[in-house]
């Protein structure tokens, strides 16, 4: 495209006074209702809506409050196509008694759209909270005028009414009909996703990049890029005996993990490692040397260095282990690895720079973050992604969540405009 040419499309996108340019591939001028488009969503509020669906309690283990939230969504998504319930699989995790139990989830919900488009868009996001049942935050309230609180109102349903506001949008005024897009909303995304990632693992290579509703930041930061995470647990068996009349038989569990805790700490010194040992247990009578103990940690790595080092070291101390005659079952591992900056996601953080300039967000202001969400994983996966185009929102994980309600309308407005530029082949997204 001549470079004339693009700055006028950047001015007609920016200054939202005409809803008409000149397309030199084709005779005359081509009506373009983006204007329309965004005026239909200033006109809705979806406060209501919100209030409804985070008053739903779907917590990650409440199956029946995922049920529901998952109905609702059925009901009340209405982006023109059908729902498909995709059932996910159980996993086995640990107990805190060393055992293997199997854990259920719900459903994932998926929309298809044009399916048979040579260039498609992936938008997901998880409607699962950290909040259970039993938990006393289960209603909401407003704070101020734009700012309520609420279990998940930020994290994540508001991202999901913001896909939906967008949609909606962008199908009535056939804003990308040269696109086809998808939406996976998944029931596991606060545990980690594991029952969910074959499917995302699935999906990433048929789409060429993916938009993930994470809530923005406090002051409306995006994320760029993030480390990596995952949990682990390890269960060591020893060899009880009488303290007082056999103690050199025994084997002792507690001293062992202790000292492999121990060692796994000391790790945090090293390259921005972070080792959180979150929970300990084992041990009985103080007579007796214990034979079992357990221990759960988290992982945080910056990139894939650490990653290899802290893998390198829990290898050598486990073994370690095992060869003074302890019996280990170790479970977990990185399972959301680093999401560094590449060039195709440099370029999708220049489009949505514009999307949201052209639609009065001002260009947003992209940070590093330790958090991981499903960005990670499809980003893994080959599928570059913006992960963080969610409300503005804050105090997440706890009885103070809050968001900007004000701010969902003006993201689906951001992401009208990103994917109609898409739809119109104003770039392309690669890592060549």
């Amino acid at each position: 495209m001549p470079k004339n040419r693009f700055r006028e499309r950047l001015w007609w996108l920016g200054s939202r006074r005409s809803s008409v340019f000149k397309d030199e591939s084709q005779q005359g001028v081509i009506a373009i209702p983006l204007n329309e488009a965004l005026d239909s969503i200033t006109g809705v509020d979806p406060t209501e809506d919100l209030i409804a669906l985070a008053e739903i309690n779907s917590g990650s283990s409440n199956l029946s409050g995922l049920q529901q939230a998952a109905g609702w969504l059925i009901e009340n998504m209405q982006l023109g196509v059908a729902a498909e319930r995709v059932s996910l699989p159980s996993v086995q995790l640990l107990d805190d008694s060393g055992q293997l139990v199997e854990q259920q989830t719900g459903d994932a919900l998926v929309w298809h759209c044009r399916p048979e488009a040579k260039r498609r868009v992936l938008l997901a996001i998880h409607y699962d909270t950290v909040f259970a049942s039993n938990h006393p935050f289960q209603s909401c309230r407003r704070l101020e005028t734009n700012r309520w609180t609420g279990p998940g109102m930020a994290d994540a349903k508001g991202g999901i009414l913001v896909i939906r506001s967008a949609l909606q949008a962008l199908e009535r005024f056939n804003l990308a009909e040269e696109i086809g897009w998808s939406v996976v909303l998944n029931p596991d995304e606060e545990i980690g996703s594991l029952h969910s990632t074959p499917l995302l693992n699935d999906l990433a290579s048929q789409y060429d990049f993916g938009l993930l509703f994470e809530p923005s930041l406090p002051t409306g930061e995006l994320v760029g890029s993030r480390g990596g995470s995952g949990n682990y647990v390890i269960a060591i068996r020893g060899q009880s005996a009488h303290v007082g009349r056999h103690f050199e038989e025994g084997k002792n569990a507690v001293a062992k993990l202790s000292g492999l805790m121990y060692e796994l700490d000391k790790l945090n010194q090293h390259q921005g490692l972070i080792v959180n040992i979150g929970f300990v247990t084992g041990g009985g009578p103080l007579n007796v040397v214990p034979d079992f103990a357990l221990g759960r940690f988290n992982v945080r790595v910056p990139g894939t260095e650490q990653q290899t080092l802290f893998e390198t070291r829990y290898a050598e101390l486990c073994r370690g282990a095992n060869a003074a005659g302890y019996e280990l079952t170790i479970d977990g591992g990185i399972t959301s690895p680093a999401k560094p900056e590449t060039p195709a996601i440099d370029v999708l953080k220049r489009e949505v720079g514009f999307a949201f300039e052209a639609t009065g967000n001002g260009r947003p202001t992209w940070i590093r973050t330790g958090g991981v969400c499903d960005g990670n994983k499809l980003a893994a996966a080959g599928l570059p992604n913006i992960d963080s185009l969610g409300p503005v929102g804050g105090e997440l994980h706890s009885d103070r969540e809050w968001v900007d309600t004000a701010s969902i309308n003006q993201r689906a407005k951001s992401v009208v405009t990103l994917l109609h530029r898409y739809s119109q082949r104003e770039f392309t997204v690669t890592d060549a």
